[in-house]
């Protein structure tokens, strides 16, 4: 649709403007003046006597009324940002003529040719500038560059205009397979996350199970612990659980004693065998004969003392023959240092042959345990457990030597792995505190497959959590050990603290609360960098073992100070524990002072 502002296309005299159709009611008639320029009749320069001598004058008629024209931008779509996918404009604009005369001079046939182009070339660049989904953003963007009205070089002024941007089809599919998409990825996130929620309550669920099947097992051990387990007891226990079994289990009890009165019978005939033919050739004589049945035979031979030779017929024997020559004990006999456990009972009750004979000769040999072979055996066994706790700060004051404090329990790790006497009697745990306070690993025996763990830092220091924690850990995992040794050394914190707490008093009351327990520990207490040196001497504990970097050392040179520090003084702990001690020395390297004079 074409929309031209000069009603007439040819000139008309200035008499024939009445015949002209659809003539609107705000005109402009515009002269072409003979020396070529151009006059413009308007009511307020022309009296009706000159329009009436000027009625021949041919003349142009320009139309001055408002014009509303809306149009779909389709041969020239614009391009978003990303020059794959395009807008769909519609615009509505809204033009007048400001200037009749240069409208006639440009002689447009359709001024819409003139508008649209002006309005795509203001657009396109604004456009370009958003992405694809963002068509509402541009054309927030695009109608508030406009600054209306804006005169046209062609006599028309555009008074009004709002664009409206959308999509295409092409770009709407592809926005909507994206949105679906991500949809699609959100709620397999969902879905994703709820499994991970169901399982792990699951797995605690099997914990708490497996837990109490353990506890059960150890409590069905602990009270089977004081039931002898031969062939009696057993079916006694079991008839007690069972007592419908009755028959059976007398059935049982028959046939067993009547088989250990055949095994005990067939014994007495074999040692009765065994002394005749010791006589016979003269191994034993007449004095040995006592000793003989109290001390190899052992109190079965009580069963069968009229069996052996006796009387006349064995000083007889033993006259016949002459006498054995004895051999002389040796001049040293080696033992062994540890005891040796006594033998088993027989499960009747009696005593073995061995161990009595034993028993009848002080002066005889015990045999050397197979364990004394061993060189690595031959270290004491650790007496006590030193529980050990490396509480280390990992707030953003300490964030520049977090490697270095992942080379201190690295190191140490090291020195308890070179140090077996030592790793015996020495339990090691590692806190690490900020924001919170996180366990990094459990309280362990070390060794070199013991992995060092991870030291993430975090933005806040707060010192109320750990002391919380360990509140919660110290006397739990105490028990625990006691159950597992019988000394156990009071726990020590070794705390390395780098900033100042962010948490005001409350971490003094948890401190508190720590220290009034039963199994309150040692606290060894080291500052470095900034962090205020009474702080780290409250911390304490006591206040002897609080320990200071130089104010001019930098936070390597300090953590490799504490690294000595701890090193010397776990080492220390554990050789005591190992000693049967729970002496607890610093083993001070130089760069550390102590703060026992700081209020």
């Amino acid at each position: 649709m074409t929309v031209s502002l000069i009603l007439n296309n040819r000139p008309v005299p200035r008499a024939q403007l009445g015949t002209l159709p659809n003539l609107p009611p705000n005109f402009a008639v515009v002269y072409p003046l003979d020396g070529g320029g151009w006059e413009v009749e308007t009511p307020k320069h022309r009296t009706m006597t000159q329009r009436w001598l000027g009625k021949h004058k041919l003349c142009y008629v320009v139309d001055l009324g408002d014009h509303r024209r809306t149009a779909k931008l389709t041969k020239t779509p614009l391009t978003c940002k990303d020059q794959a996918h395009r807008f769909e404009a519609t615009i509505d604009v809204g033009f007048r003529v400001h200037d009749p005369v240069a409208v006639v001079r440009s002689n447009l046939p359709d001024v819409l040719r003139v508008v649209y182009p002006y309005l795509i070339s203001k657009i396109r660049p604004h456009a370009a500038q958003f992405a694809i989904e963002e068509a509402f953003e541009a054309q927030a963007r695009v109608n508030g560059v406009l600054a209306l009205p804006v005169p046209l070089p062609e006599g028309v002024t555009l008074y009004y205009c709002d664009v409206q941007l959308e999509p295409d089809d092409a770009a709407r599919e592809f926005i909507r397979s994206r949105t679906k998409a991500g949809r699609d990825s959100e709620i397999g996130r969902l879905q994703h996350r709820a499994a991970v929620g169901d399982t792990r309550h699951q797995e605690v669920i099997e914990d708490i199970r497996q837990e109490a099947r353990i506890e059960r097992d150890k409590r069905e051990r602990a009270a089977l612990g004081a039931v002898r387990l031969d062939f009696r007891s057993l079916v006694l226990e079991h008839l007690a659980k069972h007592p419908n079994d009755t028959e059976r289990a007398m059935d049982l009890l028959m046939r067993w004693e009547e088989g250990r009165r055949a095994q005990a019978l067939d014994q007495e005939q074999r040692q009765v065998e065994m002394v005749r033919y010791m006589i016979d050739k003269g191994i034993v004589r007449e004095v040995d004969l006592p000793g003989l049945r109290e001390g190899v035979l052992g109190p079965s031979a009580g069963l069968m003392g009229g069996m052996l030779p006796s009387g006349a017929g064995a000083p007889a024997a033993a006259q016949a023959l002459p006498p054995v020559a004895q051999p002389a004990p040796p001049a040293s006999t080696p033992t062994s240092s540890a005891p040796t456990p006594p033998p088993p009972t027989p499960p009747w009750g009696g005593t073995r042959p061995d161990a009595a004979a034993s028993a009848q000769r002080p002066d005889a040999a015990q045999p050397a345990s197979r364990h004394d072979a061993s060189p690595q055996d031959a270290r004491p066994a650790a007496v006590g457990i030193a529980p050990v706790y490396v509480v280390l700060d990992t707030s953003a004051a300490a964030a520049r030597c977090v490697s270095q404090l992942h080379d201190t329990l690295r190191s140490l790790q090291t020195v308890l792995a070179n140090s077996p006497d030592v790793t015996s009697a020495v339990r090691l745990s590692v806190l690490t505190f900020s924001d919170t306070a996180d366990v990094r690993m459990p309280l362990t025996q070390v060794s070199w497959q013991t992995g060092i763990p991870d030291l993430p830092t975090g933005h806040g220091c707060r010192y109320e959590p750990v002391f919380q924690r360990l509140l919660e850990l110290v006397p739990l995992e105490t028990e625990r050990l006691k159950q597992q040794a019988t000394r156990v050394n009071r726990p020590t914190v070794f705390f390395l603290a780098a900033g100042d707490p962010t948490d005001g008093g409350q971490w003094q009351a948890a401190h508190l609360r720590l220290m009034q327990h039963q199994y309150r520990p040692n606290i060894v207490a080291c500052g470095i960098g900034a962090v205020d040196r009474r702080t780290v001497a409250r911390i304490a504990s006591p206040a002897e073992f609080a320990v200071a970097a130089q104010p001019h050392a930098d936070l390597a040179q300090a953590t490799a100070q504490f690294s000595m520090l701890l090193q010397n003084t776990v080492l220390h702990l554990g050789r005591s524990a190992v000693a049967g001690s729970s002496e607890l020395r610093l083993e001070r390297p130089q760069g550390l002072i102590t703060l026992e004079d700081v209020d």
